[in-house]
């Protein structure tokens, strides 16, 4: 059995404070097995990770799409997907690169909650660790409709690594693990991020804007 976060972002994301490297040390250092890279918009720091030796820490190539619908995650990809497709569009280009289509956080606050009946997606993700009130009604239409659930913490900083995921019982290889969760054999684990944290961090991301 080995556990998996499979929603982590990198500097090469806007809002990321955590570079490749620091993104792999933590992983090992929380005992995982491995990680998703899922910047937004990009697939920069997939082309960077596959230069690191990391053995003992499976990168996962990913990428969170920003859809016209809502954020969706697509883990397996190596082409770059455009933003501001529709859900259906989004999920058939990921679906073309033998990735898995994941919707993002679907009932966080704030977010687009009818993303998930605007496609046919391969997974639900049912646990984000920067989601508060969102996680419990992602889990039950999930259950409700018979979809593969997967969890992340969605960390933006090195710390925030490992605090959700999914632990997986096969060989710790790319393709069987996406086989694995597309078969709906991940087991969730979790816990969310201080709000305290969440809001100073909030405050961070935003001065690095202005």
């Amino acid at each position: 059995m080995f556990r998996y976060d499979l929603h982590v972002h990198t500097e090469h994301s806007r809002d990321g404070f955590c570079s490749i490297a620091e993104a792999v040390r933590a992983a090992r250092a929380m005992g995982l097995k491995g990680i998703a890279i899922t910047d937004h918009d990009t697939i920069d720091g997939n082309l960077e990770a596959a230069k690191i030796d990391s053995d003992d820490c499976i990168v996962i190539p990913g990428i969170e799409v920003s859809s016209k619908d809502g954020h969706i995650l697509g883990l397996g990809v190596s082409e770059l997907i455009p933003r501001g497709l529709s859900a259906t569009e989004t999920v058939a280009s990921i679906k073309g690169q033998g990735g898995l289509a994941i919707a993002a956080h679907p009932f966080g606050l704030g977010r687009r909650v009818g993303i998930v009946s605007k496609a046919k997606f391969d997974a639900i993700e049912v646990f984000n660790s920067r989601t508060y009130l969102g996680n419990r009604l992602a889990y039950g239409f999930a259950e409700r409709n018979g979809l593969p659930m997967v969890a992340g913490s969605d960390a933006h900083h090195p710390d925030e690594i490992g605090l959700a995921g999914v632990t997986i019982n096969c060989e710790p290889e790319i393709d069987a693990i996406l086989e694995s969760i597309a078969k709906g054999e991940a087991s969730i684990f979790g816990r969310t991020l201080s709000p305290v944290i969440y809001i100073q961090r909030a405050f961070q991301k935003l001065i690095r804007k202005l």
